[in-house]
């Protein structure tokens, strides 16, 4: 666990954050790593909510079941976000990998016994809930009422930005999600959001030089397209 710790974006932006080595060495020793390929489900809504996990690399979304049958993405997760902790018995959604990852997992029972015992882990899991709050708020504001154009300027940025947060530089851009996820995120068809995309290659503000990755090759230009189409709504 010891390597693994080493590399995982948990201890830039996630749970491990900020803890004194006495503590990080308990919450590794006390987690398991798992390796599972794209597709799989690390839980299932309705599953009984035993365990937190961190991601330590690749991508996850999470899915709620609509009343009509349909699933509905609700947000995706990157290295070093927390997936799972609720104050519920079972899940409230199904967090499922959009690309091959290593999950580090953290019996529930033993992560509140811990964090009782360590004001830091304590303050952590607060702010990790916090932001949490505070990206579905930011997500509800910032895609409505907005064109196609501008809902995936901001879905871009908001990609860049936790790159960065995951001390990544961001270029090139890893997006391991297809078009009908992203669609499916920002309620746009699959075809709104292959027209936007190559109407932001065609205006040099993003190249494609590999399939699941890119580069923001104007962020200004990103930016203002995000901003003012936010102003108009």
């Amino acid at each position: 666990m010891e390597a693994l710790c080493a590399k995982c974006a948990g201890a830039i932006k996630g749970l491990c954050h900020a803890l004194n080595d006495a503590d990080h060495a308990k919450l590794s020793a006390a987690a398991t790593s798992i390796r599972l390929p794209a597709r799989s489900a690390v839980f299932r809504e309705g599953d009984q909510a035993r365990a937190v996990f961190t991601l330590v690399d690749g991508a996850a979304k999470l899915l709620r079941a609509m009343p009509d049958g349909r699933q509905q993405i609700i947000g995706f997760r990157f290295p070093g976000d927390l997936i799972g902790y609720t104050s519920r018995d079972r899940y409230p959604f199904d967090a499922e990998l959009v690309a091959d990852a290593t999950v580090c997992r953290l019996d529930r029972v033993k992560l509140e016994e811990m964090s009782r015992g360590c004001s830091s882990m304590s303050h952590r899991l607060l702010e990790l809930c916090a932001e949490d709050l505070a990206a579905a708020q930011d997500q509800l504001g910032a895609m409505a009422h907005r064109s196609a154009e501008g809902r995936v300027a901001t879905f871009l940025l908001m990609l860049y930005a936790s790159a960065r947060r995951n001390g990544a530089t961001g270029r090139p851009l890893s997006l391991p999600m297809t078009r009908t996820d992203i669609g499916d995120y920002l309620g746009l068809t699959i075809e709104s959001v292959s027209r936007v995309f190559a109407s932001l290659r065609r205006a040099g503000l993003l190249e494609e030089p590999s399939r699941g990755s890119l580069v923001l090759t104007n962020l200004p230009a990103l930016e203002a397209l995000a901003e003012a189409d936010g102003a108009a709504a």
